[in-house]
């Protein structure tokens, strides 16, 4: 007898990927790394190189009013550094996960390529939901059917 609570395994389903490392292509996922990190510090010098021309310029206009804020400024701008900072390390978080959704489908299509060149022609892609490249997916699994299937007619 049979137990009808457990589900029988589905008949060509695709492997489930999980992935429990962030960094799979490291030189990869670290370039586009510091291009995110590199655009989000540009940003954010322009925005305090606008800060410190605004500041001067109301200071040059009306130094009894802003006076209060210049003989407090060190401990403003601490505060503004490590907010800066948080945001700079939220930033690098960010840019690893986004990576990872890059890097892990293009370590996946070497894998099965890699097993294409030796001459298994049954290989496919299969990448996680919400990864990126399902249309490059698609297209690569398509071309390997059509592969497959020319081979099997010509034989």
């Amino acid at each position: 007898m049979t137990d009808k609570s457990t589900p029988a395994p589905a008949q060509n389903a695709a492997p489930q990927f999980k992935r429990r490392t962030i960094f799979i292509k490291k030189s990869l996922q670290l370039r586009y790394m510091l291009m995110i990190i590199f655009s989000v510090l540009i940003g954010l010098g322009i925005m305090a190189f606008e800060l410190t021309v605004t500041l001067d310029e109301i200071f040059d206009r009306y130094p009894v009013l802003v006076q209060p804020l210049y003989e407090n400024i060190l401990p403003i701008m601490t505060s503004f550094a490590y907010k800066i900072s948080l945001y700079v390390l939220c930033v690098v978080v960010i840019s690893a996960l986004v990576s990872h959704k890059m890097a892990g489908p293009v370590y996946r299509f070497e894998q099965v390529c890699k097993a294409i060149a030796k001459g298994d022609y049954s290989q496919r892609v299969h990448l996680r939901k919400g990864d990126q490249l399902m249309e490059l997916q698609d297209e690569f699994n398509n071309m390997m059917d059509k592969i497959e299937s020319d081979m099997k007619n010509k034989k």
